[in-house]
C-alpha cells in the first residue's frame, strides 16, 4: 500500500479510475470493516485500484477544537489498512482551505479533477463539504454530474446499538475492554517500546515490562492481557494507571509476563487488553499490594488455562 500525505501528481496514476472509500476510520471497527470489504469487492470487480482517503489530525480537533483521544495511532491505522489489501491511502489534514470547500467543490475539484476516481464507497451516515452540509444523497447527485458512482454501506449494529468510534472510546475510557473488542472485531491494542522503569515490579516479586506508547486511550485498571513481541505471544497481567500505592504522578503502562524472565529493553511490543480484572487502587502497605498482585496472577493463570492459551518464546 502506498501512502500519500498530500494531493500530488504522483498519486494520479494510481487513483485514476480507482474505487475510493472516504472516512476517518479511527479504530477500524466492524462498521469500517464492512466499508473496506465493499471497497475491495468493488475494486476487484472493476479490476482497478482500491484507495482510501482519511484525515489526520481528527477534523474535530482542527475545526472545532475538540479534545478527542483516538483509538489508534496513525501507525496502527495504516498498518491495519495495509493488511486489508488497499493499494493506496491518502492521509489529508483538513485545514481551512480544504474544509471550506462546498460539497460540490469537493466532488469536482478533489474527487474528479485531482483523483479521477470512478466509484466512491462511504458509510450511509457520511457527511462532507463546508460545515458537513452534504450527505450521501448530495454525493450521488454530484457523482452523476462528474462521472462517478456512489456506494453507501449501512451501519453495523450490535445488540441494537450502532457501532461507532465515539461509542468505543467511551467503553475504553470505562475499562469495558471486552465490549469494545466485540465492536472492534479484535482486542484493544496498545503499541509501544519497552523501556526501563523504576523496578517496582521486581521489588514486589513480579517484574514487569514498561511500555512507552503514543496511544491516547490508556484505560486505568488491571487487565488480563496478551503481549506480542516479535513472533512471541505471552499471557500477562497488565497494570495501567498511576501506581497510587507508590504515589505515582505520571501514567504508566506495564505488564507482568507469566513465566518469563529476561531483558527486553528497546523491543517493540503490542499489549492486548482481554478482560478487566479490577480497578487500580491504593493499598495501605506494599505487602498488601504484593498479596493482591499474587491473587491477580493466580486468577489470570486460571483464566488462561480455561482459554487454552500457550506460552511461546520471543
Amino acid at each position: 500500500m502506498k501512502v500519500f500525505r498530500r494531493l500530488s501528481s504522483r498519486l494520479r496514476p494510481l487513483s485514476e479510475g480507482s474505487v475510493l472509500a472516504i472516512g476517518i476510520f479511527d479504530g477500524c471497527h466492524l462498521g469500517h470493516q464492512k466499508i473496506l470489504k465493499e471497497l475491495i469487492k468493488q475494486s476487484r470487480r472493476l479490476g482497478v485500484a482500491a484507495g482510501l482517503m482519511t484525515f489526520s489530525p481528527h477534523p474535530d480537533r482542527i475545526l472545532n477544537r475538540k479534545k478527542i483521544n483516538l483509538i489508534q495511532t496513525g501507525r496502527q491505522k495504516l498498518e491495519y489498512l495495509e493488511n486489508q489489501g488497499l493499494d493506496y491511502c491518502l492521509v489529508l489534514s483538513l485545514e481551512r482551505d480544504l474544509a471550506a470547500l462546498s460539497g460540490q467543490e469537493f466532488a469536482s475539484q478533489i474527487l474528479k479533477k485531482k483523483l479521477g476516481i470512478s466509484r466512491v464507497v462511504v458509510g450511509q451516515n457520511f457527511r462532507f463539504g463546508h460545515n458537513r452540509r452534504c450527505g450521501v444523497r448530495e454525493l450521488r447527485v454530484f457523482g452523476r454530474v462528474h462521472g462517478f458512482r456512489v456506494v453507501a454501506v449501512n451501519p453495523v449494529k450490535k445488540g441494537g446499538t450502532q457501532v461507532s468510534s465515539s461509542l468505543i472510546r467511551k467503553l475504553l475510557d470505562k475499562g469495558r475492554v471486552e465490549t469494545a473488542a466485540r465492536l472492534l472485531g479484535r482486542p484493544y491494542e496498545i503499541y509501544g517500546t519497552i523501556v526501563k522503569g523504576r523496578g517496582l515490579g521486581r521489588i514486589l516479586g513480579f517484574p514487569t515490562i514498561n511500555l512507552k506508547t503514543e496511544n491516547e486511550i490508556l484505560p486505568s485498571g488491571v487487565y488480563l492481557s496478551l503481549v506480542k513481541i516479535d513472533d512471541g505471544a505471552y499471557p500477562a497481567v497488565a497494570n495501567i494507571g498511576f501506581r497510587p500505592t507508590f504515589n505515582g504522578r505520571q501514567p504508566s503502562v506495564e505488564a507482568h509476563l507469566l513465566d518469563f524472565s529476561g531483558r527486553l529493553y528497546g523491543r517493540k511490543a503490542r499489549l492486548y487488553l482481554l478482560k478487566k480484572l479490577r480497578d487500580e487502587k491504593k493499598f495501605h502497605s506494599v505487602e498488601a499490594l504484593r498479596r493482591q498482585i499474587s491473587a491477580d496472577v493466580s486468577r489470570a493463570r486460571r483464566l488462561f488455562r480455561a482459554a487454552g492459551r500457550r506460552l511461546s518464546k520471543p
